[in-house]
């Protein structure tokens, strides 16, 4: 049997298992709530469209928030928390935003940086001596936080939850890696998983109080400008804690049920050729999503994929970035422009060794037009999260979706009907 023959009938496969029972069944009702600002209402109309066409899964949840011009303009929820139990989706539910978490950590390392305690161009050694083995001396901050480090993989046995609990431990490990590729500024490939505790162990060194990224987010971040989100979530904040839908253990066919979207079908033919990403999964021992479903695994530090919270939060913190790093609300200082200008930029995309398709990192963040000719800056994270701030029309940008889809990178139907109409709004508003 071909390859092509056995993706197909695997890709029937999954629709068949994703979508028939819900023929035989009766459907939840459309539950949606919030608010949008006047001259917004096409963004709520999008969003409850979603759930009518159940373009939006009904058994699932998700949220959708924007910061304009340092205003909450948009703040709507919608679905259940837990269809099971009948616990609806509201205000302050919270939910996995996978790898858009990575967008939350790069900030803090950028919030070392900006105080003078780290330098994207000088080598990680200097901060973390042990990092040097296996010929890792010369890798600079810049190289690890654009996924050029080629450490994609943690030296064996991998990684595991028990692991990632011990900070100290999973830095150690992850010293001890060997690089897969030479490092030479220009090479990358996503480190999925191992961008955790790699950022985590470099801003515990930097930090002079030693904090983790989750302590340090707190302290500095979630507590001074009231955001709802956690790396580390407490074992008392899971009762408000959706429970996450879908994905499973094969990622083929998983990726293979969003075949309408080119980068899926760009990303699949890459992995016909290179293991590297099915390696990460296996290295990880987290391919199966019902595993971020366990309180005792959520309070685990992982800044590279177990970031939780509110869209309202995420959508907060890009905002504040869009409008020069202060909070008009407390006046706190978040960032100085100078290094927002840093995080901020965009180079021409380049193939990634791991992911086989061109994208841009720039110290942390993905640079992405999602939407024609507008620029994003911040991170996508896996079943469809978004974490992301426009500059120029000064947006804080956050969507989080308990409900995940199988678009890896972009085309989710969800988000593109949201951000198509966000963008509406604010073309109308920009022309009164």
């Amino acid at each position: 049997m071909s390859a092509w023959t056995s993706a197909a009938l695997v890709a029937v496969t999954a629709v068949m298992v994703t979508w028939l029972p819900g023929f035989f069944r009766q459907q939840p009702p459309v539950i949606v709530d919030g608010f949008v600002a006047k001259g917004f209402e096409e963004v709520e109309k999008a969003f409850r469209t979603n759930y009518e066409t159940r373009v939006d899964q009904r058994e699932g949840g998700s949220a959708f928030s924007v910061y304009y011009k340092g205003l909450k303009v948009v703040d709507l929820w919608g679905g259940y928390a837990d269809y099971d139990s009948r616990q609806e989706w509201r205000q302050d539910t919270m939910s996995v935003f996978f790898s858009s978490t990575k967008g939350i950590a790069s900030i803090c390392i950028a919030m070392l940086v900006d105080r003078g305690l780290l330098d994207y161009d000088k080598p990680v050694s200097e901060y973390w001596p042990e990092f040097a083995q296996k010929g890792k001396g010369k890798v600079t901050v810049r190289q690890l936080m654009e996924h050029k480090a080629g450490l994609p993989l943690a030296a064996p046995p991998g990684l595991n939850f028990e692991l990632l609990s011990d900070v100290a431990k999973a830095g150690k490990v992850m010293a001890s890696t060997e690089p897969l590729w030479d490092v030479d500024g220009k090479t990358h490939g996503y480190h999925g998983i191992t961008f955790g505790p790699l950022t985590n162990e470099l801003l515990r060194r930097v930090d002079p109080k030693h904090r983790t990224m989750g302590q340090f987010f707190r302290e500095e971040l979630a507590e001074p400008f009231g955001l709802d989100f956690y790396i580390g979530l407490p074992l008392e904040e899971n009762y408000r804690t959706a429970r996450v839908l879908g994905g499973g253990t094969n990622v083929i066919a998983y990726l293979l049920q969003g075949l309408r979207s080119p980068a899926n079908r760009q990303i699949l033919l890459h992995m016909m050729k290179n293991d590297l990403f099915l390696r990460i999964i296996e290295n990880s021992g987290l391919g199966d999503v019902a595993v971020f479903n366990n309180p005792y695994n959520r309070r685990v530090e992982l800044p590279s994929a177990l970031g939780i919270g509110t869209a309202e939060s995420v959508a907060k913190l890009f905002g504040i970035l869009t409008t020069g790093g202060v909070d008009s609300r407390t006046n706190e200082t978040l960032l100085s422009p100078s290094t927002i200008g840093k995080l901020f930029t965009s180079d021409t995309p380049t193939f990634d060794e791991t992911l086989g398709v061109p994208i841009t990192f720039n110290l942390g963040l993905i640079a992405v037009d999602l939407v024609d000719g507008e620029m994003l800056y911040g991170h996508n994270g896996a079943g469809g999260q978004l974490a992301f701030a426009d500059t120029k029309n000064q947006l804080g940008i956050g969507f989080v979706s308990s409900a995940l889809s199988p678009y890896f990178i972009r085309d989710d139907p969800r988000t593109d009907a949201l951000l198509a109409a966000l963008y509406k709004c604010i073309q109308s508003i920009e022309k009164t």
